[in-house]
């Protein structure tokens, strides 16, 4: 069974199932759609007039985290230092004769970066496969972490004091109503739900996106 917040994140653009859920966990891997994450890179056949175009070589690419082949396309999600890059062939022959799709959206200039990028890897350079901007720190990460966990939490039935002993592990959850109402830990956890409630009705898009 989904928890709540999971259930939240397939309605917004992400997986339903954080894996594939015939599989053990350390098999899947998320892949986000192209339309909702510049991570991810479109590649489609370059034109036949271009007589010549390069083949993607993994072995300067990195790590094949995972591929998934449907009837139409393939994912790759490939594995850097900097973050997941995450690669859609339009065809089979993208492989072979790739052109990136460079849609011009509001974050057009991050698609270009991921793009630019991808090409330098494939040079051989050493450069990050993921701009800052869409890269997580581990404070951040700590942080959504805890967001989910008090959205869960509060979907379950559990109250502030919950939350504060869950995520803050604060010592004035114990204390008499009257005290709690006035404490600094209770004023935590209404944040921290506040948060939660705004991130996965759709806000955690603004980290795929780099805001």
């Amino acid at each position: 069974m989904l928890l709540p917040s999971a259930r939240r994140l397939s309605i917004a653009g992400g997986c339903a199932f954080v894996h594939a859920p015939d599989e053990p966990a350390r098999r899947g891997r998320i892949v986000w759609r192209p339309e909702v994450s510049p991570a991810t890179l479109i590649l489609t056949p370059a034109p036949s007039d271009f007589a010549v175009v390069a083949p993607i070589e993994p072995t300067v690419l990195g790590t094949i985290l995972s591929r998934h082949d449907d009837m139409d396309d393939t994912w790759l999600a490939i594995g850097d230092t900097a973050g997941d890059l995450f690669v859609r062939l339009l065809a089979p022959s993208a492989a072979s004769r790739p052109a990136v799709l460079l849609p011009m959206d509001a974050v057009a200039e991050l698609r270009l970066d991921v793009a630019l990028r991808f090409l330098r890897r494939q040079r051989g350079q050493r450069v990050a496969l993921l701009p800052r901007a869409l890269q997580l720190t581990p404070l951040q990460r700590a942080r959504q972490i805890m967001l989910l966990l008090a959205f869960d939490i509060h979907q379950a039935g559990g109250t502030t004091r919950d939350i504060a002993i869950a995520a803050n592990r604060s010592w004035q959850a114990g204390l008499p109503a009257v005290e709690w109402r006035n404490t600094a830990a209770r004023r935590h956890a209404e944040r921290l739900l506040l948060d939660a409630e705004n991130r996965v009705r759709g806000g955690y898009l603004d980290f795929l996106r780099g805001g």
